[in-house]
């Protein structure tokens, strides 16, 4: 990347034959560009084949999320998704990935007069990180939770929406109205078309419940869910998908 206040490159180079000395390589270092580390991912295909019955589902947006947040896991840090708008992207299918305040990278879905431009498949997922942003964003210690034997209960949680409502702001609130029992929620599916009215997506969380002292009942686990969809549909209106 370019530096507007520094002056790059030099006119001499040190002999191979002997070591530069500290001072000379330190020189050579504040020579050289800004050189970021990324880690970016383009997604193509199917991540589900098509089978009896199963139309085909290409990889999306929400798989992309998947991509950034195995890389906040691996370096211990906690990513947060916004929504947001980028010329590459298609509209609504476009995030910005957060480290506290920090905006470390983005993700989304091609436009598809790109992907055609480029002789991909119509729907094509890219996500692309600042890692460097994201080391300098990792803890001093990492705190991590207890292993918990008992076993957990899922359920997929489908709520109706505005189009203009983030996903990542109905996640919030599907978290916070869920409870402790809430061990873990991720967007799975953002889908607009039939069976969904014009102006309005349908949006799947994968929902993980679990307590620490007890096996949790089908009975306990459906109170949590209905705790954020209430929570949902006082904040966004948010309904049930039949």
């Amino acid at each position: 990347l370019p530096v507007s206040d520094a002056e790059l490159g030099t006119t001499e180079v040190p002999v191979g034959a002997e070591h530069p000395g500290t001072e000379t390589l330190l020189a050579l270092d504040a020579a050289l560009p800004a050189q970021p580390f990324h880690v970016s991912a383009l997604l193509t295909g199917n991540r589900l084949v098509k089978q009896p019955g199963v139309l085909p589902q290409p990889f999306g947006i929400a798989d992309a999320l998947d991509v950034a947040r195995t890389v906040a896991w691996a370096a211990g840090v906690d990513l947060t998704v916004a929504q947001t708008t980028h010329p590459s992207l298609h509209p609504g299918r476009a995030a910005s990935l957060l480290v506290g305040d920090t905006v470390v990278g983005i993700a989304g879905e091609l436009l598809p007069e790109l992907t055609a431009a480029a002789d991909l498949p119509r729907v094509v997922a890219v996500v692309e990180i600042d890692l460097d942003a994201v080391v300098a964003a990792v803890p001093d210690a990492v705190h991590v939770a207890p292993i918990v034997s008992y076993p957990a209960a899922t359920q997929d949680l489908s709520l109706v929406v505005d189009v203009g409502v983030p996903a990542g702001d109905v996640l919030d609130e599907v978290r916070a109205g869920a409870g402790e029992l809430l061990e873990y929620a991720r967007l799975v599916d953002d889908y607009r078309g039939s069976g969904v009215d014009e102006g309005q997506k349908s949006l799947t969380f994968a929902l993980r419940f679990r307590a620490t002292d007890r096996t949790l009942t089908a009975a306990e686990a459906s109170v949590a869910r209905d705790g954020a969809v209430r929570r949902a549909g006082e904040r966004f209106g948010a309904t049930l998908r039949d």
